[in-house]
């Protein structure tokens, strides 16, 4: 979340809070986010994307290949 502030004077502001971004954390996780070192990134501990399964292959007789 992210909310603009104003402390200038004696008074403190805060203004409308908005969320920075959406995330599906894996909230298996203590905490599922951290702050980099640099302050400049937030990574994130979520589960990778399912897009289906890649290719198998199996070469048989592969000794016969490396003769060559």
């Amino acid at each position: 979340m992210a909310a603009a502030v104003n402390g200038k004077g004696s008074s403190f502001e805060v203004g409308a809070v908005t969320p920075l971004f959406q995330t599906t954390a894996f909230l298996g996780a203590r905490w599922p986010y951290d702050v980099s070192a640099d302050g400049q990134r937030f990574l994130i501990n979520t589960l990778p994307e399912q897009v289906g399964s890649a290719p198998i292959t199996v070469v048989v007789n592969w000794m016969a290949g490396m003769r060559k």
